[in-house]
């Protein structure tokens, strides 16, 4: 089997990821937080590492100004949904997933105001200058990905965060970015950046997190947390006020070990060697229907085409069959294939991970070349 579908999730798992999580199901079943007695202390010791070490690999602003969650999108909305409020005005981008859309969307409902800009794969300045041109007395955030996930196309994030007019928050979806592309909050001047744990970390399924810069959202969930129980409001500090109820702790466990992972290898080197694997793809398709010059811009690790003629769907069938691992469709990214003429048939598309090979790409080429009309 060649897996071409990092992009929806990470496979395979390095084993001492799927030991971590074996193990602490094994050993430990406490909750952490509730008790004193010694596997409890061992539970709330882990989560605390594995916040120090999001809070190292990402340059954020200390352990207790992370929070997890159990997916990027669960995040994503609890940010946009714990800031905006009637009468604010928000801007994002037309390469954004439906996890960032459907909550502001939800936002606009509620008397939120919205402007979505029309972005330039090649240009950032442009960018930069169309999300500046937008900002109003009333913008309070801006919301945009890190690395789009059809195209692999990379946002500006360093830049459009220092020209920023103060009062206006950055938020970024760190979904196809977290793990690949090196950021460093602090210096970087992101406020929310929401991450999953099972793309480009490396670990299980259920677990992400939500780094803070300063202010907490208001929560939109609330429950036990564990502290200050005679206290009718969910406390507001970091990192209860994103959190409530039994974490997901063996999951915490695989995470803490897929960062490690990440650290051991060093994220540029991982970039590296994405953005390289992506270029001999696009240099190994012949007579497809390409949508990015990857030689203008800057891309990494996604990469969607099409065959002339064919539906993403079908030609994905037949690959799947063949034991290529692909996702063909929308990819939850309706602006993007508006954007590119593709809302009828989608996109076929190739997420890398750390572990593929040219010579997987030498093989799905081959098998590629050998499609008929399915």
């Amino acid at each position: 089997m060649i897996y071409f579908d990092n992009a929806a999730s990470s496979y395979p798992k390095p084993k001492s990821v799927t030991l971590a999580v074996e193990n602490w199901l094994y050993k430990n079943g406490a909750n952490s937080g509730r008790s004193a007695h010694k596997l409890s202390i061992e539970a709330a010791d882990m989560i605390y590492d594995t916040r120090c070490l999001i809070s190292e690999l990402f340059g954020a602003c200390g352990a207790e100004n992370i929070a997890f969650v159990p997916n990027a999108s669960y995040g994503l909305n609890m940010v946009i949904q714990g800031i905006l409020k009637q009468g604010d005005h928000v801007i994002t981008t037309d390469l954004e997933h439906n996890s960032v859309l459907r909550p502001l969307y939800l936002m606009q409902k509620r008397g939120v105001e919205l402007t979505i800009i029309e972005t330039d794969l090649y240009d950032d300045n442009k960018n930069i200058n169309k999300i500046l041109e937008n900002v109003k007395a009333n913008t309070v955030l801006v919301a945009i990905t890190h690395c789009s996930n059809v195209c692999g196309k990379i946002m500006p994030i360093e830049k459009i965060a220092k020209v920023l007019p103060k009062g206006v928050s950055l938020l970024v979806d760190g979904s196809q970015g977290a793990g690949i592309i090196p950021i460093n909050l602090m210096s970087d001047g992101v406020d929310y950046y929401c991450a999953p744990s099972h793309k480009g970390l490396m670990g299980p399924q259920g677990s992400g997190f939500v780094a803070i810069k300063s202010t907490a959202p208001k929560p939109i969930i609330v429950g036990g947390t564990g502290t200050d129980s005679f206290n009718r409001n969910h406390p507001e500090d970091m990192p209860d006020a994103l959190e409530c109820g039994t974490l997901p702790t063996p999951v915490i466990a695989g995470m803490r070990e897929g960062l490690n992972i990440i650290k051991q290898i060093g994220i540029s080197n991982i970039f590296d060697y994405k953005t390289k694997l992506c270029s001999y793809l696009d240099e190994s398709l012949q007579n497809c229907e390409k949508y990015v010059d990857l030689k203008k811009g800057k891309f990494v690790g996604v990469y969607s085409f099409n065959l002339k003629n064919e539906s993403s769907e079908k030609v994905a069938s037949y690959l799947g069959e063949n034991g290529v691992c692909v996702r063909a469709g929308f990819h939850c990214a309706p602006l993007f294939h508006q954007k590119m003429h593709t809302d009828k048939r989608g996109m076929i598309r190739i997420g890398f991970g750390m572990y593929n090979t040219t010579d997987e790409i030498d093989k799905f080429i081959k098998i590629l070349n050998n499609y008929k009309k399915y």
